[in-house]
């Protein structure tokens, strides 16, 4: 138990050896050399031994320039007691030393079994238990659809968010991908929402924790029509309505400056360089390329479509449980509820039942950061 207790540096056993080998030099019997040993160990129970070769070395050091002048006080002394008295306190400080570097050893093999991710769901269970980190703009629409998703399955993921304009988090991105998102699922790297929506769904699938169960052909197809409209007509529809006015445009950058690692002269660059960026493409490219003529009207239409057609008389364009279409439309509309358009579209179409039943079944960011999407 004394072995045991002396656990922290290497001082412990040299403590053990001079509190025994001064016992020696005075010519104590054996047993009191032990309770010596025993003494020096449970004083040094916050120490611990590492290697009890070096220890052991140190030992034969202080044992040779110690028995010259024991031997010469005690020259009328048995030679085999000498001998007897030595090997016990030899025996026994070398049993401590390898006792205590075993208790290091397996205190280590604990706290590396301690410090390894452990699953918090089933689907982290199928992703490996890997570390998940989302690289991002926070009002960002296909952001925020990778976000609903990791959240709705209970998967804990770091938040890089990324500069706008110098896109400098994302140095490390093979072949020089430069849009966002990007998850790496560790070291792994992942592009695209809709791709990474699908990778990570087809492995959740495989390790048999779907929320669906088995997927039909229908259920396939269906899903992936309204994951391709939410991509390439309703983001379209609806990012016009955020820069609607000059006044949104420069409240849709706000965050940048309360998130994220930047310096004052990036916040503010990235601020209204982006505002001023957005709005202009928002009314002269968006809105022309995708035939929007009145923002407004045309996303209370887009979302309308989606409740009457895609969920209809379910709780959910997937059944009775989300699928990823449902998590797009969802995560996108999340990304502006502080914003006017999110209100006015609760207030002038039917989706505000089914977006309740989402927030409800999505519950809270499961973001490391503990920051609420």
């Amino acid at each position: 138990d004394g072995f045991a207790r002396a656990h922290s540096t290497p001082s412990a056993l040299g403590t053990m050896q001079r509190r025994v080998l001064t016992t020696m030099r005075h010519g104590a019997a054996p047993g009191a050399a032990s309770r010596a040993f025993a003494n020096a160990s449970r004083a040094s129970t916050s120490q611990c031994v590492t290697t009890p070769s070096s220890s052991m070395s140190a030992l034969a050091r202080d044992g040779a320039a110690s028995r010259a002048p024991t031997m010469a006080s005690h020259a009328q002394a048995s030679s085999s007691s000498s001998f007897s008295r030595g090997a016990v306190a030899m025996a026994a400080i070398a049993v401590g030393g390898f006792a205590c570097s075993a208790v290091a050893l397996a205190e280590a093999k604990v706290t590396a079994a301690d410090s390894k991710p452990k699953p918090t769901s089933a689907a982290h269970a199928a992703l490996g238990g890997a570390k998940v980190t989302l690289y991002q703009y926070d009002v960002c629409p296909f952001c925020n659809k990778v976000k609903a998703f990791l959240d709705y399955h209970d998967v804990p993921y770091d938040v890089v968010e990324v500069n706008p304009l110098t896109k400098g988090e994302l140095k490390f991105s093979k072949d020089g991908y430069s849009k966002v998102p990007i998850v790496l699922v560790g070291d792994e790297q992942l592009n695209d929402s809709t791709s990474i929506m699908r990778e990570l769904t087809a492995r959740i699938d495989a390790n048999g924790t779907s929320w669906s169960g088995k997927k039909s052909k229908a259920y396939v197809e269906e899903e992936r029509k309204w994951l391709a409209w939410v991509d390439e007509r309703f983001v379209h529809v609806l990012t016009p309505n955020i820069y609607r006015t000059w006044a949104e445009a420069v409240k849709s950058f706000d965050y940048i400056t309360q998130r994220g690692n930047f310096g004052f002269f990036e916040r503010e660059s990235a601020r209204w360089v982006g505002a001023a960026s957005m709005y202009v493409i928002a009314h002269r490219v968006l809105k022309k390329r995708h035939g929007i003529e009145d923002e407004r009207a045309d996303l209370y239409f887009e979302v309308n479509k989606f409740i009457s057609e895609g969920v209809g008389a379910k709780k959910f364009c997937g059944g009775n449980a989300p699928n990823n279409a449902d998590l797009a439309m969802f995560g996108v509309l999340r990304a502006v509820k502080t914003f006017e358009t999110f209100k006015d579209v609760m207030d002038n179409t039917t989706c505000s039942p089914w977006y309740e039943r989402m927030s409800e079944v999505v519950g809270q960011a499961t973001r490391t950061d503990g920051v609420r999407n």
